[in-house]
């Protein structure tokens, strides 16, 4: 009867050990199902899947670890798997579609945007909040003096250096779209005085006999017969850039027609950058109302012809245009809407980029007869630093 009882019990625990170990080979098999089983299934589903990056940044690359790196390099060897950690998050399998369902369920659910760089307007608007954007509409960002002074004592520099040369000077501001359409802002933004840094820039300048040209009240003339601004993206579609273009050709004595004189045709067509920046452009694209853009024409082109359009570095053209005059203008990417407008009406037209392009010695390469330095409303703490000297 002992023997039994022993045999049953040793029975007894070797069928709990057994149990013990098939419960553990399930929670291994489960755990690798959970980390093995997405990129099995995202191998055989990626190509019904969007793979496009949507996070408008760059992701991250596979790092290379080879035996030099590994033969004492201590350096090497801390940062590698740091890189690889990054790698391996920017690709983890259904991560772009995870994040945009993530997104779509903060924009519908909770009405949030779900990025720090975009807030979510009135009437399907949206508006950026990077680089003060919304600081430069509440007018809660103003220069002192001292920064006032030094961007007067900048631009006089760089008009003296100019000038030696015989070539003018003008200064472009398009205004920012938080300005323009600031009706579609949410009703918690408010303005906290009239003033603005723009402002004060432009009354700065002008007061020191710079030319300035801010084309704020020629946006907000046709700002509500028309969307001069895309709803899903930070710029100024065709019309806004046609009328900011305008206002800087007559600012150097040249004529074009009157926004009723033009043929202006309604497209969809966006930049989209603040839907990108909340992961959002393919599901704006098809789930909300199309954007507004126009297709403007009616403007002598004088043969305009493009010999180079990359918008990250350079744009070049040449016309024969009337006026022989040479534009160089530097720019940020408002300026790729007005430079077909521009090109038409001066024989050549060369503009770099400000960011990584620019320098100065492009000017005595290119002999311009006009200089425009043109940055957008936000970022206009780049005249506390840009300056042409000798």
């Amino acid at each position: 009867e002992r023997k039994g009882l022993r045999r049953k019990g040793f029975k007894t625990k070797r069928t709990e050990v057994w149990m013990t170990k098939g419960k553990a080979a399930a929670w291994l098999i489960c755990f690798a199902l959970m980390l093995l089983g997405p990129g099995v299934v995202y191998f055989f589903a990626r190509p019904y899947l969007n793979t496009e990056n949507t996070e408008n940044r760059q992701l991250a690359e596979m790092p290379s670890l080879s035996f030099d790196s590994l033969r004492g390099l201590s350096d090497s060897l801390q940062v590698f798997p740091a890189l690889f950690n990054s790698f391996y998050n920017d690709h983890v399998p259904f991560r772009s579609q995870l994040i945009e369902l993530n997104s779509v369920l903060s924009v519908e659910l909770f009405g949030d945007s779900a990025s720090d760089s975009v807030v979510l307007g009135k009437d399907n608007w949206l508006f950026y909040t990077d680089e003060e954007s919304i600081e430069d509409y509440k007018g809660t960002n103003l220069y002192t003096q001292e920064e006032l002074n030094l961007i007067r004592d900048n631009c006089l520099a760089s008009r003296e250096y100019l000038e030696k040369r015989g070539i003018e000077f003008v200064v472009l501001i398009p205004s920012n779209k938080e300005d323009i359409y600031s009706d579609n802002l949410p009703d918690y933004i408010t303005k906290r005085g009239e003033l603005t840094r723009a402002q004060q820039v432009v009354d700065c300048l002008r007061d020191a006999g710079i030319r300035v040209v801010y084309p704020r009240e020629e946006l907000l003339e046709y700002s509500d017969e028309y969307d001069l601004y895309w709803h899903y993206d930070t710029h100024w579609n065709s019309l806004g850039a046609y009328i900011g273009a305008k206002a800087l050709l007559e600012e150097l004595g040249i004529q074009v027609p009157e926004v009723e004189e033009l043929t202006i045709t309604q497209d969809d067509f966006s930049g989209y950058d603040l839907a990108g920046m909340m992961n959002l452009r393919s599901y704006y694209e098809k789930n909300r109302p199309a954007d507004v853009n126009y297709t403007v024409s009616g403007y002598p082109t004088n043969n305009m012809t493009v010999l180079q359009a990359i918008d990250a570095t350079e744009l070049i053209y040449q016309s024969d245009a009337p006026d022989e005059r040479r534009l160089f203008m530097v720019r940020d990417s408002f300026a790729g809407g007005m430079a077909p407008v521009l090109a038409s009406n001066f024989s050549y037209t060369y503009m770099p980029h400000w960011n990584g392009c620019f320098e100065q010695s492009m000017i005595d390469e290119q002999q311009p007869d006009i200089f425009v330095y043109e940055v957008v409303e936000r970022r206009l703490d780049i005249l506390l630093t840009f300056r042409l000297s000798e």
